[in-house]
């Protein structure tokens, strides 16, 4: 439980490191309203223009301007910029989250080897079980599938 709320609060914070994204220089650029060129401009873009990089799907980027515009722009005309890193935690936070990782993760390898070896053999024979069922319906199936087809006749 420990390790899934580290996990989210960790994501929870990622929206704040927002990378920067900046237009080349000598390229005037569309910002448009979808990921390819058919969509409408909905501004142009001038070399050196900074915007605030909010998703990257392939070849195109979703940006919002300082103006608050948003749209797509062709990755190759735009030099991302990574967002600068905050101030490191003091020694003491980082060696109580090492921790509480290294306790988390001893719970957890606890947790997988607890369980009896009677829940493995039950799910083999299930698993067997229904294997065994498979091919009988198959052998059944086309028994009835033969018998069809050669309206009864012996062979």
């Amino acid at each position: 439980m420990r390790v899934f709320s580290l996990i989210v609060l960790l994501v929870w914070a990622l929206p704040a490191l927002a990378d920067t994204a900046t237009v080349v220089e000598g390229t005037r650029v569309n910002l448009r309203s979808g990921k390819t060129d058919t969509y409408r401009v909905v501004k142009a873009l001038e070399p050196g223009v900074e915007v605030e990089v909010l998703r990257q799907e392939q070849a195109y980027v979703q940006v919002k301007t300082s103006e608050g515009d948003v749209g797509w722009l062709p990755l190759r005309f735009v030099k991302i910029v990574p967002a600068p890193s905050k101030q490191p935690a003091p020694n003491s936070s980082i060696e109580e989250l090492k921790a509480e990782i290294a306790k988390a993760q001893a719970e957890l390898k606890q947790s997988r080897f607890s369980g009896d070896g009677a829940s493995v053999w039950m799910f083999i024979g299930v698993g067997l079980g229904g294997l065994v069922l498979g091919i009988l319906l198959g052998m059944v199936a086309l028994q009835a599938y033969y018998r069809k087809k050669l309206n009864g006749l012996r062979i």
